[in-house]
């Protein structure tokens, strides 16, 4: 919680958007493996936001037992005119994702939100994304509204997965439009900390280093990049904990 004030007072403008109340309409869901689904929402109006940012959700129709609301980051860019999240369905869900899967067409979400700071700034020169699983979906939204825009700053994703590496298609029919960008497919944190620290080598203390997936995850990479003396101002990622 402490951390959660402390990023709020630092960058109010980035969470006033936690204020926002938008009531959505369940259009469909996609799977996109195994146990990976998209969730696909609409709204006559939607609200504006950053690509990269994330919102919490709550489904007013149903009878979800303990946690009632989950955070997610928006998977999806402006240009695409719907709010998309992303999340991994367990054979034994939570009561929440027991209710997203059973959503029907038309249903209603409300979304607070979006909000949040892992968002590309015009000043950035060069932008070094870690990705692990399912903290792809900010990642999609940027680098979809990069191709969208035509926005070719230097980036290089480190996307890492187990399996499979949800959105491949996608990413690597934007990477086509896009000459600047980078993807390294990893499977393992040796793979990871092999390409941070390929990336930290090239350094001109220009690069910023935006991070997404499981807590511990994010606290190791952040521990690495710190131990090689990257300042904390330029290392990023939300507060929020898993997806």
């Amino acid at each position: 919680m402490q951390d959660i004030i402390s990023r709020v007072c630092l960058h109010p403008i980035k969470y006033s958007g936690i204020l926002r109340i938008t009531t959505l309409q369940f259009k469909e869901k996609i799977q996109e493996n195994d146990n990976t689904y998209s969730f696909i929402f609409t709204a006559p109006k939607l609200p504006r936001w950053e690509t990269g940012q994330h919102a919490i959700f709550t489904l007013p129709g149903a009878r979800v037992e303990e946690k009632t609301w989950r955070p997610f980051s928006v998977a999806s860019a402006p240009n695409e005119g719907a709010i998309r999240i992303g999340t991994i369905i367990p054979p034994e869900p939570s009561s929440f994702k027991q209710k997203l899967m059973e959503l029907q067409s038309g249903d209603k979400v409300r979304m607070f939100g979006p909000y949040g700071e892992l968002c590309l700034k015009p000043s950035m020169e060069k932008v070094v994304a870690v990705a692990g699983g399912i903290g792809i979906t900010p990642f999609r939204s940027i680098i979809c509204d990069m191709a969208g825009k035509g926005n070719n700053i230097d980036f290089h994703l480190i996307y890492s997965a187990k399996a499979e590496h949800v959105y491949k298609a996608e990413l690597e029919n934007w990477k086509r439009k896009l000459p600047n960008l980078k993807i390294t497919y990893t499977a393992t944190p040796d793979e990871v900390n092999a390409e941070l620290l390929k990336e930290v080598a090239n350094d001109n203390e220009t690069t910023h280093y935006l991070l997404s997936g499981a807590p511990g995850m994010i606290e190791a990479l952040r521990g690495n990049l710190r131990e090689q003396e990257v300042k904390a101002t330029r290392i990023i990622n939300d507060p929020f904990k898993g997806y």
